[in-house]
């Protein structure tokens, strides 16, 4: 792994890793059809990133284009090779969606061209919002909470482009992954962090960056070490959350400054540099800059603060609860198809009003084990997963609504943060059955 390291787009060239075999793919980048995704597996472990990114009948196909167009570099090491697990599950749900979708003559980006026209439409309503905030004479509070639910939006259009879940082209993907950028983020560092990180190994300490966020202020795992002040940490994360977002600005500089993010290294270009300065300084100007002085500092910068509130408080309140559950710790050595189900829980699951409210999130079983399909396919492909779980004794688990999954995170994490009793903390879960 430290010659594949090597080539990760530093050099100009890009090796990736798939179940052991290590591949130079560098003829191949400019024309693979997911764009950047191929580079961003460059360097490391991808047989995961490979398989979640080419659901269905495109797997075989992406196989044979792979050992077409690229060059066999060799074998990695036994000893550093990562367990691949009985892939017997993964095979079964991706056959029958497949199916289930050809029936009904749907493809895998169909409808996704909604999330395309929310996107223009959003950016239009935002800056109209915005423009209330900082011209109105005195500012508007309920323009910056409206700017807020915009920019929540706006998140979860970006997080179907960054998953190449909006087109087969990579264009499309690119503009709309970007709007991560314009908000305030890093479209880069949200990638690594997102997609391989979390998407790779769910609530797996020490590969999934997750599992650490406000540590160590906040225990979001068991096997973290816990403080005594995490016995008031529900209450320390929902006033925390009303700055998460502001973290962005500075984390995104100190992980691309560094090279690496929680536990990947990065490659970042120059063109990636300049791509982040211009954002961020763009955000500082319309969110800082010219609310000051129209408004002055109190409410120029209270707006804002509301803005970026409002914002958190909707799309990081619809990401905490999907993971941050009872018993959703996989086993280490299972297939990732089965650590997907093992460490997400849904809510609603089947509800089309609550796929659209949460951006396809609170599918998130059905959004971790086929990430670049549209988001609005999610309700249609819930029974085939659920049953395929139910078969392979695997938990699917689907709270009946947003209000219960917030519940059980709030009671996970007072339990985490108090020393006893240690039943109230998460097991890993049984091995799954072999299906019948």
């Amino acid at each position: 792994m430290q010659e594949v390291a090597q080539h990760d787009g530093r050099d100009g060239r890009y090796w990736i890793e798939l179940r052991g075999e290590v591949y130079d793919v560098t003829a191949f980048v400019p024309d693979h059809p997911g764009g950047s995704i191929l580079t961003m597996g460059a360097g490391r472990h991808g047989t995961v990133l490979f398989e979640a990114c080419h659901p269905g009948a495109s797997l075989p196909r992406a196989e044979r284009a792979l050992r077409r167009r690229a060059i066999h570099v060799g074998s990695l090491v036994p000893e550093q090779k990562e367990p691949y697990g009985d892939p017997t599950f993964f095979f079964a749900v991706r056959e029958r969606v497949d199916a289930h979708l050809r029936e009904r003559g749907l493809k895998l980006h169909a409808r996704s061209g909604l999330v395309s026209l929310e996107a223009a439409v959003l950016l239009v309503l935002f800056f109209a919002a915005w423009a209330l905030r900082v011209f109105l004479p005195g500012g508007s509070i309920l323009a910056a909470i409206a700017g807020g639910v915009l920019l929540a939006r706006m998140g979860f259009a970006m997080h179907s482009g960054n998953h190449a879940a909006v087109s087969r082209k990579p264009g499309p993907n690119a503009r709309i992954g970007a709007l991560m950028d314009f908000i305030g983020g890093s479209s880069l560092v949200w990638r690594i962090e997102h997609q391989v990180s979390h998407h790779s190994r769910p609530n797996l300490l020490g590969q999934d960056n997750d599992c650490q966020i406000g540590a160590p202020l906040l225990r979001f795992h068991p096997l973290l070490p816990r403080r005594w002040w995490h016995r008031i940490q529900v209450p320390g994360l929902a006033i925390g959350m009303s700055i998460g977002l502001v973290k962005w600005i500075l984390t995104d500089f100190k992980y691309l400054l560094r090279g690496r993010t929680t536990h990947l290294p990065v490659h970042v270009s120059r063109r990636e540099w300049a791509k982040l300065w211009i954002f961020k300084g763009l955000w500082v100007v319309m969110h800082v800059v010219i609310p000051v002085l129209l408004l002055g500092p109190l409410m120029g910068l209270g707006t804002t603060f509301v803005m970026l509130a409002v914002g958190a408080y909707y799309m990081e309140g619809i990401f905490i609860v999907n993971h941050l559950q009872r018993d959703l710790v996989p086993q280490p050595d299972v297939h990732w198809a089965v650590q997907q189900v093992q460490g997400t829980a849904n809510w609603s699951a089947g509800s089309h009003v609550a796929n659209f409210v949460s951006g396809g999130l609170n599918h998130q079983v059905e959004h971790h084990l086929f990430p670049t399909m549209s988001i609005y396919l999610y309700p249609t492909i819930a029974p085939i997963v659920r049953q395929t779980c139910e078969e392979f004794g695997l938990p699917y688990r689907n709270y009946r609504g947003f209000g219960s999954a917030l519940w059980g995170t709030m009671g996970y994490l007072h339990a985490l943060g108090r020393p006893e009793p240690r039943s109230a903390l998460p097991k890993a879960p049984p091995a799954p059955l072999s299906a019948r």
